[in-house]
């Protein structure tokens, strides 16, 4: 029975978590754990409140176990090994459009983290990982997420990284990634499960410098970025996420993009963040060429509840209708849910999951520690579309025509710890649609997500 399924992985991982001590006796050896609840609610996915899923209601159970061993000093192996299942209280089973849809899903149990690691070989100021690691580079806006399909389950990459450390406080990283679509690559799933992670196989390079002396206080990036997206050739009918089969329009092509970011205090209290990039090549046989902007001015208020405000500003240029290249912006590796989990669901609408494109976005945003373990953030987001225009004639179909302003955002986070092994959040979001979607595409949306973390 899928109940059976959905169960079994978790009380078994749960009794290894509980049971193992939290580090070996050799001190080579260490390791932890952790099992991630939630408790998502959501309601008009897509805006419009007449679809039979519209109203979306699931638990997710994640639980962690990871390890490293350093062979010699400086050279260490890091595995670590997930499962996560859900269980689907809406919509139910006869609601889903998709046949194959179970209220019950067991995932994959395998391997998010492989890596072998090799510091100062020959004694240069070189750090090399090879394997299955996670890649975070500056605030994560264009590389951060390889496998959007599965949430926030993972974010691996299989992938090459050489960190050479220079003089004057400055660090060049070179990445080579090799990620394919599915899960169906070494390291396979242990319980057999195949799942895709995202549209297409990818690979592409990334060369990214740092710097952190020429201004006190200050970051400095620039970095040079490839991703080259053949076609999974797979049949529909096999390709399956989260326990039903979907299709997602699938890209081929190449992209280079060049781009630079600063972190930096401008006086006493106050910040300034700022990353622009350039994108050009080719992408599903059209010549790409899109431009990107992000940033954040940040006022420390201080007081009893160290508060701060920011005022965010982001554009991502949309698709030129009239043109016969392509001005979409393309995320790259950041299709993830930066400053919105609702918007994630809603980017189908004439994107792909979590392909944030056609955009302005203007926040005011709050953050206050309330108490030493606890933190409160409120946000306002005003959306727009920098373009009238989709990918396909299909998606065309959700856009009105009649403007460009995409809605009115509210966010809020409230995240506590309670002590070292329990952590927790509550966050709410409301979304109130504007012109730019089609009349059938204004129904207000919202998203509800409890969670609690155990750690050991």
């Amino acid at each position: 029975m899928r109940c059976a399924r959905l169960t079994r992985p978790l009380i078994a991982l749960s009794a290894l978590l509980l049971a193992a001590p939290t580090q070996a006796a050799d001190d080579a050896f260490d390791w932890g754990a952790d099992l991630r609840l939630r408790h998502v609610s959501i309601g008009n996915v897509g805006f419009n409140s007449d679809s039979p899923t519209a109203e979306r209601n699931f638990q997710r159970y994640r639980a962690r176990l990871w390890g490293g061993y350093e062979i010699d000093p400086g050279v260490r192996l890091d595995a670590r090994l997930i499962w996560e299942g859900r269980h689907y209280v809406l919509p139910t089973p006869g609601g889903w459009p998709l046949p194959g849809f179970e209220r019950n899903y067991s995932g994959g149990v395998l391997f998010d983290r492989l890596v072998f690691t090799l510091e100062e070989p020959g004694g240069l100021p070189l750090t090399l990982k090879l394997g299955r690691q996670d890649l975070i580079f500056g605030n994560g806006w264009l590389v951060l997420e390889s496998s959007p399909f599965d949430g926030s389950r993972s974010i691996y990459f299989d992938a090459a990284r050489a960190t050479l450390d220079l003089p004057g406080d400055t660090q060049l990283d070179l990445v080579y990634i090799d990620q394919s679509a599915d899960t169906g690559r070494f390291p396979q799933a242990l319980n057999g499960e195949l799942e895709d992670q995202v549209e297409q196989h990818e690979s592409g390079v990334i060369l990214y410098a740092r710097n952190r002396a020429l201004i006190p206080g200050a970051d400095l990036d620039g970095y040079f970025i490839y991703k080259h997206a053949r076609p999974n050739e797979t049949p529909d009918n096999l390709r399956f996420n989260n326990g039903y089969p979907f299709t997602s329009p699938t890209e081929h092509g190449d992209v280079y993009a060049a781009g630079a970011r600063i972190d930096t205090p401008l006086a006493e209290r106050w910040r300034l963040r700022a990353e622009g990039v350039y994108e050009w090549g080719t992408r599903n046989g059209r010549d790409l060429d899109a431009l990107g902007f992000n940033s954040r001015l940040t006022l420390n208020l201080g007081g009893g509840l160290d508060s701060k405000l920011h005022l965010d500003y982001e554009y991502l240029s949309g698709d030129d209708p009239d043109s016969a290249g392509d001005q979409a912006f393309d995320p790259l590796w950041g299709r993830w849910p930066q400053w919105s989990e609702l918007m994630i669901y809603q980017w189908p609408l004439e994107t792909r999951v979590g392909e944030a494109s056609n955009l302005h976005r203007a926040n005011l945003g709050w953050i206050a520690q309330l108490l030493p373990s606890t933190r409160l953030t409120l946000d306002y987001h005003a959306l727009w579309a920098d373009q009238h225009s989709t990918r396909s004639a299909a998606q065309l179909a959700n856009i009105s025509g009649a403007g460009d302003f995409r809605g009115h955002l509210f966010t809020a986070w409230i995240k506590t710890r309670f002590n070292d092994h329990l952590a927790g959040h509550l966050m709410a979001e409301y979304l109130q649609p504007g012109d730019y979607y089609a009349a059938h595409r204004r129904d207000n949306g919202y998203f509800v997500r409890a969670e609690l973390t155990l750690s050991w």
